[in-house]
């Protein structure tokens, strides 16, 4: 006989479910548990596995409860998901068990299931795609960006220290009270190196008693401390230096590529990357904007415990420092509410793979383990190793799938293309 299976609805993902299991599957149960215990188990007076059943019955009471639990418990709950086609979360959490010789076994468990989901109208969803023009100012930018990345240091010998260059310092720090009496040492000679930025400067005055110093020089002030007390600095410049950047010529060009022979050519092959990158940028905007639409149009509840192990994720991923003066509650409710979202987005996709027979291949797999190794600069078989052993390997299976169907959506939607404004501060 099949077990009787009442579900009570505590929520679209919480079932709690009454089971019964008729009073002969029981007794058929323990007639086994009980033979293999007394196989199993010693008593004194009786040779290994010539244990009796009528002793090991009443001997082996205990025992054979929780053996009977440990089988008897995953079979009904996985009978329990699959006449209702559910798939398991979380769960089960027995909250009563009750068995004996003369009655059928009772239990109750609740569990945490998957939505039961239909993703609708997925295909010929309306979206704008914003292209980004790329401008002169940009073009400026990254070529002075470049010339930085290709700046030199030259010792500074004949002038003070200026702001934009680099000092060596050795820098004694004491903490003193208001008689100027040592309360305690802070630093003791120690050799620090300071990149005398304007912000660096602007922001910490610490950095604005350098500027003006010589190579060689030894100087003593104080500054207040976060403590309240005050800070007694001896501070000598060991070695300063300038950075010496390279004039924008077609010698330049030469030097920072190998497709560019004048100033202008190399301008031509920075447009033409920052068109890729914008173009890129246009793609994943649009990819998010249509996923956004299938999260608002498709409301149901999320299982709970999938929000919180990513929320979780989330917030030990960290934004900042814990400080006082951030209002962790506020971050943690945030990421809540992300992990919701991305858990909706990754079940309706989830169901558009389903629905739309989406299916991965072991070379995808591969070539995604690939990937990830040459980003993390590993080996492939280190790292295949390492997903293999934590269980990694459905998650890119999984990722992968999921990216397929979001592929579907956008290449069935109705994309309009448009010219985006340029970027705050930007200009032709």
């Amino acid at each position: 006989m099949a077990p009787k299976i009442e579900v009570r609805d505590l929520s679209e993902c919480r079932k709690e479910l009454l089971i019964e299991l008729p009073l002969e599957e029981v007794r058929a149960e323990l007639e086994s548990v009980y033979s293999e215990l007394a196989r199993r188990l010693t008593i004194p007076g009786f040779r290994p596995g010539r244990v009796p059943l009528s002793v090991a019955r009443q001997r082996f009471k205990r025992e054979a409860r929780e053996e009977l639990q440990r089988r008897v418990i995953p079979r009904l709950i996985e009978h329990a998901l699959s006449i209702h086609r559910w798939r398991l979360v979380a769960g089960p959490e027995i909250s009563d068990f009750a068995v004996s010789e003369t009655e059928p076994l009772r239990m109750r468990a609740t569990v945490e299931i998957f939505p039961q989901i239909i993703v609708r109208a997925y295909r010929g969803l309306r979206a704008v795609k914003r292209v980004r023009p790329v401008t002169d100012q940009e073009i400026q930018e990254f070529l002075e960006r470049l010339r930085q990345a290709h700046a030199v240091l030259v010792p500074v010998e004949d002038r003070p220290v200026e702001i934009g260059d680099q000092v060596a310092l050795l820098v004694t720090a004491e903490e003193i009270d208001a008689r100027g009496k040592l309360i305690r040492r802070v630093l003791d000679q120690e050799e620090l190196a300071l990149e005398l930025t304007p912000e660096h400067v602007n922001a910490d005055p610490f950095a604005r008693e350098i500027v003006g110093m010589v190579v060689g020089q030894e100087k003593t002030f104080l500054l207040p401390a976060d403590s309240g007390k005050t800070i007694r600095y001896v501070v000598s410049v060991t070695e300063a230096w300038y950075k010496e950047v390279p004039e924008l010529d077609d010698e330049f060009a030469q030097a920072v590529s190998q497709r560019a022979e004048t100033l202008e050519e190399l301008r031509e092959l920075i447009r033409r990357e920052l068109e890729r990158r914008h173009a890129e940028e246009a793609e994943a905007a649009l990819r998010e904007q249509l996923l956004e639409r299938l999260v608002q149009e498709h409301r149901f509840e999320v299982p709970p415990t999938m929000v919180e192990r990513l929320a979780r994720a989330l917030i030990a991923s960290g934004e900042a420092p814990p400080r006082a003066s951030l209002d962790w509650e506020q971050i943690a409710r945030r990421r809540v509410e992300e992990a919701a979202r991305d858990v909706r987005a990754m079940l309706i996709l989830d169901r558009i793979a389903e629905q739309e027979g989406i299916d991965v291949s072991d070379a995808e797999v591969e070539a995604e383990i690939a990937r990830w190794a040459a980003q993390r600069q590993m080996s492939v078989s280190e790292l295949r190793g390492r997903l293999t052993k934590e269980g990694g390997l459905d998650t890119i299976r999984n990722e992968i799938r999921r990216r397929k169907a979001l592929e579907v959506v956008v290449a069935h939607a109705e994309v309009e293309t448009e010219v985006a404004p340029p970027a705050e501060g930007e200009r032709k």
